[in-house]
């Protein structure tokens, strides 16, 4: 399990994690998250130019470490961008490498769900 800021450090992870869990994975299911054109804001969609988001990679891991315990899954690699992000840029990426998708799928909504709270 780690935590990256450098996106092209993070896609170096994921292939290397693809080959060394070929034959014990099952799958592995991703989500990325993208700067909106626009916020919702007291219910309300709003224009919007960026975001800033601070540096919160020590509640990810504590996340992850979270989600090792509690699905059946095999590894959990995370980006997380910061500071200001423009529309369009990532805010963050997840890849759950697990035995079976259902486990795999469950542990990367709680993990993308308990990141979005610091959000």
């Amino acid at each position: 399990m780690k935590v990256y800021n450098n996106y092209e450090e993070f896609r170096d992870a994921i292939n290397r994690l693809i080959e060394k869990y070929k034959g014990e994975m099952g799958c592995y299911v991703s989500i990325t998250g993208y700067v909106r054109n626009y916020d919702i804001i007291c219910g309300k969609k709003m224009p919007s130019d960026g975001m800033v988001v601070d540096d919160i990679s020590k509640e990810i891991r504590d996340i992850v470490e979270d989600a090792l315990k509690r699905f059946d899954i095999i590894d959990v690699v995370v980006y997380h961008n910061v500071g200001y992000l423009k529309v369009g840029d990532i805010v963050t990426s997840i890849y759950v490498f697990g035995k079976h998708r259902k486990e795999a799928f469950l542990a990367c909504q709680y993990i993308i769900d308990e990141i979005k709270k610091y959000h």
